[in-house]
């Protein structure tokens, strides 16, 4: 039984923890935080980048971190910056707070200006969520303030802490809602008022950026493995070179993993599909088999030759675009014909046919079209962004 009923409670039980599982902790920390980073208008876009990447590979780390240890991590150079000047951040709390001699620093009750100590902290949180994803260092619990959930507690709202605290420790298997057990505390609104503007700003740079915060703020993050292809594929120059530039490879990329996406799902049905020896299912009586034409036959080989072609070219690493709108030509002719002789046929045994699904006969790209339709789509996407 999980007893978090203060600070003193919580460092204890974060203490105990073993590494992926406070990863994930100060990972969910920096999230909370990262409003409260931007600031306000006019936005710094380099520095944001800079705040949303280090998410990425703390978010990434949270679930793998093998695959965060690959990202190009220090093309801010922010984490041996955010290492160095850890105690300046934590003697500007400590002065700056009205009961300096309490150390009531993190937890009191007034906040600070916005785009002041609140947007430091919130900074040094995301920081440390990257140090400690990546293993460039490891939390020191002794610390009494500047350890990462202090930082969370104080902007959140001290009275929440313990709260939000017992929330992540219950739920570590699953990526639940970022304020799942108290909603969103009442002065933070105001920074996440700041967060929409800011994507709102220029969607076609923070699109993704948009719909990633967004989809693991409300506890249904996107894809673990994308995130991950991000974090690994992009290099340091790729960050340096700005968010225009890096929306754009970001777009490439969710191009290509779309399209594996789909090829994963097809393929995962050919196997089943072609180990399957039966005429049917549904026990001793399958219907009889019916004869394909022999042209729908050659079209039903040049549909899985077609796929087999995309499947190399999203493997390679030059991709050929020739030879990728050769494949999809061949994709969406053959489908279109052997969908155009179903649509033709309404005698009872090809009816039979598709309701019992004889992968053998055909049947499969009847009742999965939307399957190599998606790959269709998937593929004009990314072929349209190749060079």
């Amino acid at each position: 039984m999980i007893e978090i009923v203060d600070d003193e409670s919580a460092r204890f039980w974060l203490s105990q923890q073993d590494r992926q599982t406070r990863v994930r902790f100060v990972a969910r920390m920096a999230l909370r935080s990262f409003p409260a980073a931007i600031g306000e208008a006019p936005f710094d876009q380099e520095n944001t980048l800079r705040l949303l990447h280090h998410l990425l590979i703390a978010t990434v780390a949270s679930h793998d971190l093998g695959v965060a240890k690959k990202a190009a991590r220090f093309a801010f150079g922010g984490v041996n910056y955010a290492g160095s000047v850890q105690q300046i951040y934590n003697d500007q709390l400590f002065f700056s707070s009205t009961h300096p001699n309490q150390e009531q620093v993190l937890y009191d009750d007034e906040q600070p200006p916005p785009g002041s100590l609140r947007r430091e902290v919130a900074e040094n949180v995301i920081s440390n969520a990257l140090a400690w994803g990546v293993g460039f260092r490891e939390p020191d619990f002794s610390v009494e303030r500047g350890g990462g959930f202090w930082e969370l507690a104080w902007l959140a709202g001290g009275e929440n802490a313990a709260k939000l605290a017992k929330s992540d420790a219950a739920a570590l298997s699953e990526w639940t809602p970022l304020w799942d057990v108290v909603g969103r505390p009442n002065n933070i609104m105001a920074d996440y008022s700041n967060l929409d503007d800011f994507f709102d700003s220029d969607r076609s740079v923070w699109s993704f950026w948009q719909k990633w915060f967004s989809a693991i703020h409300d506890g249904k993050p996107l894809p673990w493995d994308l995130s991950g292809l991000i974090v690994s594929s992009l290099s340091d120059q790729d960050w340096k070179s700005g968010p225009a530039h890096v929306a754009l490879e970001i777009e490439k990329i969710e191009a290509l993993f779309s399209v594996r996406q789909s090829l994963s799902e097809l393929e995962k049905d050919r196997s089943a599909v072609f180990s399957n020896s039966r005429l049917g299912i549904g026990g001793n009586n399958p219907p009889k088999e019916v004869e394909l034409p022999s042209a729908i036959q050659d079209n039903y080989a040049i549909i899985w030759a077609a796929v087999d072609e995309i499947s190399e070219q999203a493997e390679a690493e030059e991709p050929n675009k020739s030879l990728v709108l050769s494949a999809l030509k061949k994709l969406t002719e053959a489908l279109s014909s052997c969908l155009s002789w179903v649509g033709q046929k309404a005698d009872l045994a090809v009816d039979t046919v598709i309701k019992w699904s004889i992968p053998a006969t055909g049947g499969y790209f009847v009742l999965n079209p939307s399957k190599f339709q998606a790959l269709i789509e998937a593929v004009k996407n990314w072929s349209a962004i190749l060079p």
